[in-house]
């Protein structure tokens, strides 16, 4: 249905709903919040689809789609976590708002620089690399809240992290098919991070340092992956990462705490 509307006014209509599907979890009751949250996902994904259709294929309806869907998905999951005022939650629901529009009007520069190229697709591509690892660090953030068991938050960290690098490696190309290059490489670093996550479940630091670890992590994985595939991964760019990598656990490890 188009409704008479050109893409920009779906994509508006289609942040609207989204961000009063976000405001809605306050009339939500506690045990049909994971049902409602699976919902609000799914109506995401919907919703996106048909702002962004004109001249998406099937493998771009489930690539482009990705970083949206987890972005509302993670946003919602931490909106849970926030004190029940409004004036608390109705400044992070216009914020998500206009994020979620900036990042439906990325995906939607991807859909078109799939088949021409046009001049904003860095800008895109710099703005899917943030978001995609601000959803890593809100969802990486809820699955730590849970305080679940080893090997679970592996698995979860595992299943977040392969589609949102998968979606970023393919988006440096956006080939009609997914390669073996990107498909091993997604799961190369995806079970890295997993591992990571194994082990860092059972060092002492709080939610957010453990969150803000492994999403670190991401940006240096992926800051190395894209250097590679790119071609253009020197010395230098390899030292500065690894630099980064070594920051960060130093961070981490300051923030142990002992029992």
């Amino acid at each position: 249905m188009n409704l008479g509307l050109n893409k920009r006014q779906k994509i508006i209509v289609a942040t609207v709903v989204v961000t009063v599907g976000l405001l809605s979890t306050q009339l939500v009751d506690f045990n049909l919040r994971f049902r409602f949250l699976l919902g609000l996902s799914v109506l995401t994904y919907l919703i996106s689809l048909w702002a962004l259709k004109e001249g998406i294929d099937k493998l771009k309806a489930v690539l482009i789609l990705i970083l949206p869907t987890l972005f509302t998905l993670a946003v919602a999951s931490f909106y849970f976590l926030l004190p029940i005022r409004w004036l608390t939650r109705l400044p992070v629901a216009i914020i998500f708002g206009l994020s979620f529009y900036l990042l439906l009007l990325s995906q939607n520069v991807f859909n078109v620089a799939a088949v021409r190229t046009i001049p904003l697709y860095r800008a895109a591509s710099t703005v899917a690399f943030l978001f995609t690892l601000i959803t890593s660090f809100f969802l990486f953030n809820v699955v730590f809240a849970f305080n679940l068991l080893f090997f679970i938050n592996a698995i979860l960290v595992f299943t977040i992290s392969f589609p949102l690098i998968l979606h970023m490696l393919w988006s440096l190309e956006m080939e009609e098919r997914l390669n073996l290059s990107i498909i091993s490489h997604s799961l190369i670093l995806s079970l890295s991070l997993a591992e990571i996550a194994l082990v860092l479940s059972f060092w002492p630091m709080v939610t957010i340092i453990w969150s803000l670890t492994l999403s670190s992590l991401i940006y240096v994985l992926l800051g190395l992956s894209t250097s590679y595939l790119r071609g253009k991964l020197s010395n230098r760019i390899l030292w500065e990462y690894l630099g980064i990598g070594i920051i960060i656990f130093g961070i981490a490890f300051s923030r142990t705490y002992f029992t």
